[in-house]
């Protein structure tokens, strides 16, 4: 996370983003296989993930622990992980219809993760409190699909530290038509004042009976390397982006300009926590490639900067906010 002054970000020679120097890493950071509810087995999954040019998974079954590092060679890794879930149906029902908190927990380093067990009282405390306890044994911590979940901001905005969010599943798309999460990252981004990554994941079954739910949603890593502790690094430095098709090559700060570069878009905007965009850009012929925004006319209320860019399909990416003061 690079946060600087603002005569400090307009004098600096540079600051990468998402520097094209380093390799790029696709990974599914939510995923389930037969350890769980999922069809696939662990080695299935990879070699399926693989073929559609990925190099990270991350495994994510229901509430069971399971370290998968055999899978790991030159070019594949797999993150150790769970996710957790707390149903208000049986952890205390608020309404007529059910919600649910999941979470998915990966470890920072595999050597030492141990299980630990859901929040048993669905209420934002019981909640907070377990994320409290995964970030101190180790654990990264994601929420997931609220849209999906049934969970406004009156459940969210009371979770605590959570480290990203999921801003789309493909799961949830294809089987439920609810995948997307733009409006409660967003909302989260706006009300909490804590760095919140941005994720895009499968959480992938291969079993829904409706049309695959694999490779539709993803995050790409910026790294010089294809170890556990350089993508880890990559995620808490916010080195990768969160996309549904588009691919954002490069970015950086520049004589006080933000520069994206990317795959042909249709459209751009750079939101901060206002209602309207900080810039944006439209091509009818979806080829724009090169986006710059002149940090001069930020506004100075401006707490950060979050890229989006669409496609002339509609599919979407994400850059993780630029936070331009300490959050």
């Amino acid at each position: 996370i690079f946060i600087c002054s603002r005569k400090e970000r307009l004098e600096m020679a540079r600051i990468e983003l998402l520097p094209r120097s380093y390799n790029s890493y696709k990974a599914n950071l939510h995923s389930h296989t037969t350890c769980s509810d999922g069809r696939f087995t662990p080695e299935q999954a990879k070699e399926y993930y693989k073929k559609s040019g990925y190099s990270i998974i991350a495994y994510t079954d229901h509430n069971v622990l399971v370290d998968h590092s055999d899978l790991n060679d030159e070019s594949f890794l797999a993150l150790v992980g769970l996710e957790m879930d707390t149903d208000s149906f049986i952890y205390g029902r608020k309404h007529e219809f059910n919600q649910t908190c999941h979470l998915c927990a990966i470890a920072r380093d595999p050597k030492h993760a141990a299980l630990v067990s859901r929040a048993e009282r669905y209420t934002g405390e019981a909640i907070s409190r377990k994320i409290d306890e995964l970030h101190r044994a180790g654990y990264i911590v994601n929420y997931n699909h609220p849209a999906w979940s049934c969970e406004g901001s009156d459940e969210f905005l009371d979770y605590g530290m959570f480290d990203g969010l999921e801003i789309y599943n493909y799961s949830c798309e294809v089987g439920n038509n609810n995948g997307e999460s733009h409006s409660e990252y967003a909302m989260a981004l706006r009300m909490l004042k804590h760095p919140i990554r941005c994720v895009a994941a499968d959480d992938n079954h291969q079993s829904l009976g409706c049309e695959d739910d694999a490779c539709g949603g993803w995050v790409v890593f910026k790294a010089p390397e294809l170890s556990y502790s350089a993508i880890i690094k990559a995620y808490d430095e916010m080195r990768f982006y969160a996309s549904t098709g588009p691919e954002i090559k490069e970015s950086y700060i520049e004589d006080g300009r933000l520069i994206v570069e990317c795959s042909p878009v249709r459209r751009v905007h750079v939101m901060s926590q206002m209602i309207d965009p900080i810039f944006c850009d439209f091509s009818p012929d979806n080829d724009l490639t090169r986006i710059e925004v002149d940090l001069k006319k930020v506004p100075s209320e401006a707490r950060f900067l979050w890229v989006q860019l669409t496609d002339g399909q509609g599919k979407k990416a994400w850059m993780n906010p630029y936070y331009l003061h300490k959050e």
